[in-house]
């Protein structure tokens, strides 16, 4: 699919992913609704052609399967990111980014691969340095069905 920013602005807004997306007033709240679910509060998402593509909150393993049509409609890659990433990746290339995702889509995939993260780490963001997990390696992770 040929896209231009309006365009790709548009399928995540059909998809329900409109940008400053809230899923809850409370997020300490949510969490423990739901402890066992992919929750990334504040997130981005980038694509290697269109760059930051979205900022909001995701459910992961509620919001799966769309996050996949979308990806598949794209016909590109695409990484979830916290926010805190989204500071220093500005001006970055899409591989430095993709070193600190929490989450990947590809297109055309039955599954989404999760980061494992094993301590922390520091990304510097001009005279800052984020503290952030490590990501250490990726796994297959399923989308919820919904019944």
């Amino acid at each position: 699919m040929r896209t231009n920013d309006e365009e790709v602005e548009k399928l995540f807004n059909n998809y329900g992913f409109h940008c400053g997306r809230m899923i809850s007033g409370s997020k300490s709240g949510y969490r423990e609704r739901h402890p066992k679910n992919d929750i990334v509060f504040n997130a981005r998402i980038y694509t290697p052609k269109h760059g930051n593509v979205f900022w909001g909150d995701l459910d992961i393993t509620i919001d799966g399967e769309k996050l996949q049509e979308v990806c598949n409609q794209l016909g590109e890659e695409m990484i979830i990111t916290y926010e805190s990433v989204s500071w220093y990746a500005e001006d970055k290339k899409y591989g430095d980014i993709e070193k600190n995702a929490h989450a990947k889509f590809t297109p055309n995939e039955k599954t989404y691969l999760q980061r494992v993260y094993d301590g922390l780490h520091g990304i510097k963001a001009g005279n800052m340095t984020i503290v952030t997990g490590r990501g250490v390696d990726w796994i297959k992770k399923k989308f919820k069905i919904k019944k």
